[in-house]
């Protein structure tokens, strides 16, 4: 916000307003978000946001780069892949593209109304949702540099007489989840494999005594097909706290059967 507000005193001219926000209840069900866009001024619930809504940009987890940053969404547009060249050619960010526009977080209630969506994200790792997520573990440089991306396609965004074109992929129905059990893995959400791949697993947890390693390709866990993100999520809250259930990982191409037992999130 200080970056283009900077420019625009300059005499930057803008073609479009850049609102910023901040939602809150994202990890309940995305409320603050989709109540955002269910009551856009002059728009009816259920009733598309585009054109009035151009493009949305999200942040989310962007503190821990370390080898790439994840930007997600870049399906949902046909100008996303040009931009994102053009507007990190100064910076240099080491970018994994992730097509999917069906993303666990606050993009999900623009996309669903006809909005074409970005978003950045350093990916998940073993602190996360922990008390050990601590301050001195952020890479602040890092997020200097994903604020100066996420801001140069804001602004290149703001000055185009035209707006990016959407392109609609296969929704996702999401709903809300009541997770007890935990397991301990690390999803990686650059992967777009058929199943879910984990980048690692947490120290001590559950999948580490079962035996997962960072690089598995879950694609079975109890009765359940795991197809993607939402099938796992689904899939552990059906699970019981302390009861041995079986999971199916591939790895380097082989398919291994597991015993694990969840633990509590409590």
């Amino acid at each position: 916000a200080q970056y283009l507000t900077t420019y625009r005193n300059k005499g930057l001219k803008l073609n479009r307003d850049v609102i910023f926000a901040a939602w809150s209840g994202e990890e309940l069900n995305l409320y603050g978000s989709k109540y955002f866009a269910d009551h856009y001024p002059g728009k009816e619930e259920g009733e598309s946001l585009y054109p009035e809504v151009a493009a949305y940009l999200n942040m989310d987890m962007i503190g821990r780069l370390e080898d790439k940053v994840i930007v997600q969404g870049v399906g949902s547009s046909s100008i996303w892949p040009r931009e994102i060249e053009r507007r990190n050619a100064p910076l240099g960010l080491p970018i994994t593209i992730m097509n999917d526009a069906n993303i666990p977080t606050d993009t999900t209630s623009f996309y669903g109304k006809g909005v074409p969506v970005l978003n950045a994200f350093t990916g998940a790792h073993e602190d996360y949702h922990s008390p050990r997520d601590t301050a001195d573990k952020i890479n602040y440089p890092g997020t200097v540099k994903i604020v100066k991306f996420m801001g140069l396609v804001a602004r290149s965004l703001a000055m185009n007489e035209s707006i990016p074109d959407y392109i609609e992929m296969e929704i996702v129905v999401q709903r809300s989840v009541n997770m007890k059990a935990y397991l301990g893995t690390i999803p990686d959400y650059a992967s777009e494999a058929k199943g879910l791949k984990i980048s690692g697993v947490t120290k001590g947890a559950p999948a580490e005594v079962a035996g997962l390693k960072g690089g598995d390709l879950i694609v079975e866990l109890g009765d359940r097909t795991i197809e993607n993100i939402y099938d796992y999520t689904y899939a552990i809250e059906e699970l019981k706290v302390n009861e041995e259930i079986s999971i199916k990982v591939i790895r380097d191409g082989e398919t291994l059967s597991m015993k694990i037992t969840p633990g509590s999130r409590e």
